[in-house]
């Protein structure tokens, strides 16, 4: 975690409360807004563009499944309760989150990639299409080497053998999103933006 260095302006924040606790709840419901954008924003560029994140250099995908909705009182009411939530409905994402141990629901083994193999892989580390489905590829039969399982390319015109996965009982995913991590370091930054906002306030009101 970052250290703190900023504050919330107290001094404004009891002032706009006092004097336009309409006003302010709509400057901060902005701010919030804003938030919520630029964590969003700044958790894609730094976790999913490559190491040390998850290589999902899209918007779509696993970013794709995460949203983000605002908390804003009723009409009547002041600014408690005011927050924001972003979440997902995404298990791989908490498994790239928290880290996890998977395992064949079948009971067989898993077929991991080896990486080795560079030509099975885009130049960012992803696995190419044509490779995410073993059982698809023609020629490719298990094999055991030193006492472990592979699945292999057999080249008959060359008569080579082309180890390609690894199999195994389980696989370990590490923990590798960030997404707390990145949240925990913009503590700064979100303050700033509610100071802003209440700030914003006391200006449109003069």
């Amino acid at each position: 975690m970052s250290e703190l260095t900023v504050e919330i302006n107290t001094k404004n924040l009891e002032t706009a409360l006092r004097i336009f606790p309409k006003e302010l709840k709509y400057e901060i419901a902005d701010g919030m807004d804003h938030i919520s954008k630029k964590f969003l924003g700044t958790w894609r560029k730094a976790r999913l563009f490559g190491p040390p994140g998850i290589r999902g250099n899209t918007q779509f995908g696993l970013f794709g499944r995460f949203h983000r909705a605002s908390l804003i009182p009723g009409e009547n009411e002041g600014i408690e309760g005011m927050g924001m939530i972003i979440f997902t409905d995404s298990k791989i994402a908490r498994m790239q989150e928290v880290g996890a141990r998977v395992t064949n629901p079948g009971g067989g083994k898993i077929a991991v990639p080896l990486s080795a193999r560079a030509e099975m892989f885009t130049s960012d580390g992803r696995l190419k299409t044509k490779y995410r489905h073993p059982q698809e590829i023609s020629n490719v039969k298990k094999i055991f080497l030193r006492g472990k399982g592979y699945l292999a390319k057999f080249v008959q015109r060359a008569k080579t053998i082309i180890p390609m996965y690894i199999l195994k009982n389980s696989v370990r995913i590490k923990p590798r999103l960030g997404f707390y991590l990145t949240w925990d370091s913009m503590q700064n930054a979100r303050i700033e933006i509610l100071n802003k906002s209440i700030k914003n306030t006391l200006e449109k009101t003069k």
